[in-house]
Parts: structure tokens; sequence; C-alpha cells
């Protein structure tokens, strides 16, 4: 399996492991939640998101193979 930002058994994820995962800049994950084109629960000042919409994303966005690691 490749190298994943986040343990494999890992249900949310940080803002963080889901920029390296989408190759993109942590700001851009926050625009996604703040368009809610990506569902979030906000923890204190954190976000975490389901991997169950990571996939949903990654699927939308035509990521196949991500959605598949995923």
């Amino acid at each position: 399996m490749s190298n994943l930002p986040f343990p494999a058994n890992a249900s949310y994820l940080s803002v963080k492991e889901v920029a390296d995962l989408f190759r993109v800049c942590p700001k851009t994950v926050r625009r996604w939640i703040a368009s809610e084109n990506l569902p979030a629960t906000r923890l204190g000042r954190d976000w975490r998101i389901a991997r169950q919409d990571l996939k949903a994303l990654a699927a939308a966005r035509g990521h196949a193979g991500l959605a598949h690691v995923l």
C-alpha cells in the first residue's frame, strides 16, 4: 500500500492530512469546507474530516485511484 499521510485506521483526518493527500495547501481545504463542498466537524479551532466524505470528494473530483486507497 502507498505511504499515506495518516494512519491506516484513522476515521477522521485533519486539514493538513487532507491537504497532503490531495497535494493542495491547507487553505484550499478550508475553502472547500467553507463552501460546503467538503463536510467537516469543528473541534475547538481545528477541523476534522471523515474518511467517507473524502472518498466522496475524491470520486467527485475524478480521483478514482485516490478514492480507492481511502
